[in-house]
């Protein structure tokens, strides 16, 4: 019998709650050359039942007697697996339809990458309507896969001959593995791609808590620490040194002081400060803007109740930042509104925005320019029509924030799309964008960038 091409490996412990919506997410692909390789990993939970309940012979189904964590769970499914191609499924995640035939034909048209990935949809905290897409760069390299999370496992596919040229992943790094694997493939000359369009749906949970901080980010300075060791690391890779632990550091900060562990977020905080003061410099600063995107990130939760307990907890040299709570709580309940409104839940965004207006909270360039991020990924994945319906939307809500607001949204949107049409020499189409971005904002006749691509579009289109 011939072997598949692909193999879906999903490590399950205590999911399954989950996984029958993940496992159908993949037998529902509109490309059926697979296998799926279920490990259980020791679960306490009914996951036999629930996998009793599937027959198709596609799918394997591994037990462990004792539980080994999750990256051993990883290497017992793919060790039992015999696919070329290997897509990592996280048990509480789900597949897009597409995902398996675009990242196959990805692959065969790109024969020197390794690993492939995509854009994702986040879904909000124990729910199934979605909050907003990640889309992470089309190129990654190691200093970014060292300093941070471009992709998530579920957003992953590798060739099995470099998953077993690196030797899988290490049981050894613990929590760290999501940047281990990674960078060792980075190391080992393996080459990465992205596919520009969302393909899998991220779940996240309510009330959650994370566990060992402090072992956390022990192990991901092990994994920094061999990364810089080896002799195969550029020097400017090796030349971030302490630095590579800030984006890590920020997460453990929030975590902790949204779990309560008051001297634990205190240690951290003044370690991220030490490491870049920077960090505190600014109204809004760089971490005040980091905690609230922690504290919106669940919609089922009051994000004033806890920036509340986080700006509490901060340590007594930092307690002037409270001066910029007010500022967070407003721009919360507006980031919300916005995202509420883009992906169809008007009702909640109407509430939020009107928490925004009483807040007084405010547009500006900063969140022009995060809106203006999503909207594009929005065309991108439903195209032209549904990101202009989708500002038609928006605009009132914002117009009553800020005077011209959605107007001025629409205009930023305009210009950066027609930015993209001109590096992708679509001449022709760039003026028609510039001029509905002027009648947005006519202050755009003062940028130079705007006038610029809008006269060489004009010239390239007449004289060819």
């Amino acid at each position: 019998m011939k072997s598949p091409l692909v193999s879906v490996i999903i490590p399950a412990y205590n999911q399954a709650e989950f996984l029958p919506e993940t496992i159908q997410s993949v037998l529902n692909q509109s490309y059926q050359d697979f296998e799926i390789i279920v490990v259980n990993d020791a679960s306490t939970d009914n996951t036999d039942e629930v996998m009793a309940q599937f027959t198709d012979p596609r799918i394997k189904y591994i037990v462990h007697e004792k539980n080994q964590r999750l990256s051993a769970a990883r290497n017992t499914g793919i060790n039992a697996s015999t696919g070329g191609i290997i897509f990592l499924l996280d048990a509480d995640d789900l597949f897009h339809p597409d995902k398996l035939r675009a990242h196959v034909e990805f692959l065969a048209e790109h024969p020197e990458v390794g690993v492939s990935y995509n854009a994702r949809f986040e879904l909000n905290h124990s729910s199934n309507t979605i909050r907003e897409m990640w889309r992470p760069p089309l190129s990654v390299g190691l200093k970014d896969l060292v300093i941070g999370f471009p992709f998530s496992p579920s957003d992953t596919v590798v060739r099995r001959e470099w998953a077993f040229k690196v030797g899988l992943f290490d049981p050894e790094v613990r929590t760290a593995e999501d940047t281990d694997f990674p960078c060792r493939l980075a190391l080992a000359g393996c080459q990465f791609a992205g596919i520009n369009r969302a393909l899998n749906y991220r779940r996240y949970h309510s009330g959650r808590g994370r566990a060992n901080l402090p072992g956390r980010i022990n192990d991901v300075e092990r994994v920094q620490a061999a990364v810089f060791a080896d002799p195969r690391c550029p020097e400017e890779v090796r030349a971030l040194g302490r630095m590579a632990i800030k984006h890590h550091l920020m997460v453990v900060v929030s975590l902790a002081l949204i779990q309560n562990e008051t001297e634990l977020a205190h240690e951290y905080v003044r370690s991220l400060v030490e490491l870049d003061p920077s960090v505190t410099e600014g109204d809004p600063c760089e971490l005040t803007e980091f905690l609230l995107s922690e504290c919106v990130a669940d919609e089922s939760e009051d994000h004033e109740t806890l920036l509340a307990r986080v700006f509490a907890q901060l340590p007594p040299e930092l307690e002037w930042l409270s001066s910029q709570y007010d500022w967070a709580i407003g721009r919360g309940w507006l980031w919300k509104g916005i995202r509420a409104v883009l992906w169809g839940r008007e009702s909640d965004g109407r509430a939020y925005f009107a928490r925004a207006t009483a807040h007084g909270a405010s547009v500006d360039d900063s969140l022009m320019q995060l809106a203006t991020y999503h909207l594009l990924g929005y065309e991108t994945e439903f195209g032209t029509d549904a990101v202009m319906q989708a500002l038609s939307r928006l605009r009132p809500y914002i117009n009553r924030v800020t005077r011209r607001g959605g107007d001025l949204l629409e205009g930023s949107y305009l210009v950066n799309r027609a930015f993209e049409r001109y590096r992708a020499s679509e001449y022709r189409r760039v003026p028609g964008i510039v001029l509905r971005a002027l009648r947005n904002d006519p202050s755009y006749l003062m940028n130079r960038g705007v006038v610029s691509i809008f006269l060489r579009s004009m010239t390239r289109t007449v004289f060819g």
